[in-house]
């Protein structure tokens, strides 16, 4: 499965069961020990979440693990009270919109990945391949 739909999926199931549980974020923080801010982003699916969390989450909070694995995120929306259904389908579409910015940016940044590899394993990408040669400082002056 691609990497940014898993990622998807668990940051909306974890906005479903936190919400169907009615727990905070801040409830969350201390399960994890995380920040505030972190869980946001769990939420947002700006930062993906460790299993690890995950599930340290569903023993924590009680949530079933194969939700959070395996759940369907539109499915359970059924199962959200009326009265939040539309803010839940509504931080849906937030999900998916920085899902798809992170998308572009990987299209974005692909063709640079190979020179950043290179650099990254010590080869020299320089067009000059003269580099200046100093001369060794005398310590003993």
């Amino acid at each position: 499965m691609d990497a940014l739909l898993e990622k998807e999926r668990i940051a909306k199931m974890m906005f479903v069961l936190r919400t169907l549980s009615k727990r905070t974020q801040s409830r969350l923080t201390k399960s994890l020990k995380v920040s505030f801010q972190q869980i946001q982003k769990y939420e947002k699916g700006l930062n993906g979440i460790s299993s690890h969390h995950l599930f340290t989450l569903a023993k924590e909070q009680k949530w079933n693990i194969d939700l959070l694995f395996n759940g369907n995120p539109e499915t359970m929306l059924a199962s959200v009270p009326l009265k939040e259904q539309h803010r839940v389908a509504k931080k849906f579409l937030e999900i998916e919109a920085n899902i798809r910015k992170e998308r572009e940016l990987q299209r974005k940044y692909a063709p640079l990945m190979p020179q950043l590899n290179r650099e990254l394993a010590g080869e020299n990408t320089f067009q000059d391949k003269e580099l200046p040669i100093y001369a060794p400082i005398n310590k003993s002056a």
